[in-house]
């Protein structure tokens, strides 16, 4: 017998397959016991690089003190008086010194570096014309209309001079702040604009004070760096309407008190002394709805301003504003106005405490850039005419 075709011997306790037949499930090894492939982890995209925060907003820093500015009022009053007005110029510059110096951004204060010898020259100008204007005109009535006609003239090109005689001599990190001249844009934003506001019954004024606004900051620049305003008319309108509102229920209600005065005298007229109540309400009324408007926009105007891409960042409180408001004005008229460098300090404290800026890079990328020096006549002439357009 082969014994290649011998049977292979079986475990002892197995039963053999039959020949021909198919293996049962038992020889198989069982489903658990058969090890699965590990699986692959799956690809993930790269994690983003994060954007670098935004650097922390700097605020501007007030270190003006009520001692040393009475020092500084004190003796520009006096000596402004005593010597019939020719000490204003020295004056006018060192106020401006004191509030732009003590004012610091980023450890950097500002300075003001106009020359008075300028600004008397200029304020003798604005005297003598004033003073030719009087005698002339109570001579020759048409000279005070021909004088007018030339005073509406000139105006913008003053508005442009003053600004840019204010920018030229306000100096921050060593950098001088300049106007950009347009005379045809001021032209059209002081002559031919306002021109809408009594065909419209007033009701364009906000917009053309958006328009001077925009006119007065867009045309600013420090160094290379350009200011950009972006505010819309809605706040000028919102704050302009409720000034407006408060003034019209302060004039109807002086009118009834006039009324009220005549009624009970028999329908005589009232005296001054009588009238002196009615007027002083509605002085008081006139100064806080002028401190509203500043309040009402001073947020929405410097939060749409930007230095290039830096932004300023401002939150002042419109019912602490006209609050501190109060407290002053009824301070300096118990003091009979000598604690009106008190409450001056006390307002510019907290407003530039609202204010900071928001840098978008380093400020060190500012360059310097000569400008032009702008003319002192003409920033005399604006504050005359009870305008203020310094920076």
């Amino acid at each position: 017998m082969d014994t290649s075709d011998a049977a292979t011997p079986v475990p002892t306790g197995e039963t053999p397959p039959a020949s021909g037949a198919e293996p049962g499930p038992e020889a198989f090894p069982p489903a658990e016991a058969v090890v699965a492939p590990p699986a692959e982890p799956p690809l993930l995209p790269p994690p983003l690089p994060q954007a670098p925060p935004d650097p922390p907003a700097e605020p501007f820093v007030f270190h003006g003190q009520a001692r040393e500015y009475f020092r500084i009022w004190i003796v520009n009053t006096l000596l402004t008086v005593l010597t019939l007005g020719v000490f204003s110029a020295w004056a006018k510059v060192r106020k401006r010194r004191y509030l732009r110096g003590n004012t610091e951004l980023l450890g950097h204060r500002f300075d003001y570096t106009a020359d008075p010898r300028r600004l008397l020259v200029g304020n003798l100008i604005i005297v003598v014309m004033f003073l030719a204007y009087a005698l002339f005109g109570s001579v020759y009535p048409a000279v005070r209309f021909i004088a007018l006609g030339l005073a509406v003239v000139f105006l913008p090109w003053v508005i442009v001079r003053s600004l840019a005689f204010n920018a030229h001599n306000t100096v921050w990190r060593g950098l001088r702040f300049r106007f950009h001249p347009s005379l045809s844009a001021a032209v059209m934003v002081y002559l031919l604009r306002p021109l809408l506001i009594p065909v419209t019954l007033g009701f364009y004024y906000p917009a053309w004070a958006r328009a001077a606004a925009e006119f007065r900051i867009s045309r600013h620049r420090l160094g290379t760096a350009f200011f950009y305003f972006e505010a819309k008319n809605g706040p000028f309108y919102r704050a302009y309407l409720s000034a407006g509102v408060i003034l019209f229920a302060a004039v109807m209600i002086v009118g009834f008190g006039v009324t009220y005065l005549t009624s009970s005298h028999g329908g005589h007229v009232p005296t001054q002394a009588q009238l002196i109540p009615l007027l002083l309400f509605y002085g008081a009324v006139f100064y806080l709805t002028k401190h509203l408007i500043f309040a009402m926009l001073f947020n929405p105007m410097w939060n749409a301003t930007r230095l290039n891409g830096h932004c300023f960042r401002a939150n002042l409180r419109t019912g602490r504003w006209l609050g501190l408001q109060i407290t002053n004005l009824a301070a300096t008229v118990v003091s009979c106005g000598l604690l009106y460098p008190w409450a001056v300090m006390r307002s510019a404290r907290y407003a530039l405490g609202c204010l900071s800026l928001q840098p978008d890079g380093p400020l060190e990328d500012i360059a310097r850039v000569d400008s032009t020096a702008g003319n002192a006549v003409s920033d005399t002439a604006a504050e005359f005419a009870g305008l203020d357009f310094g920076l």
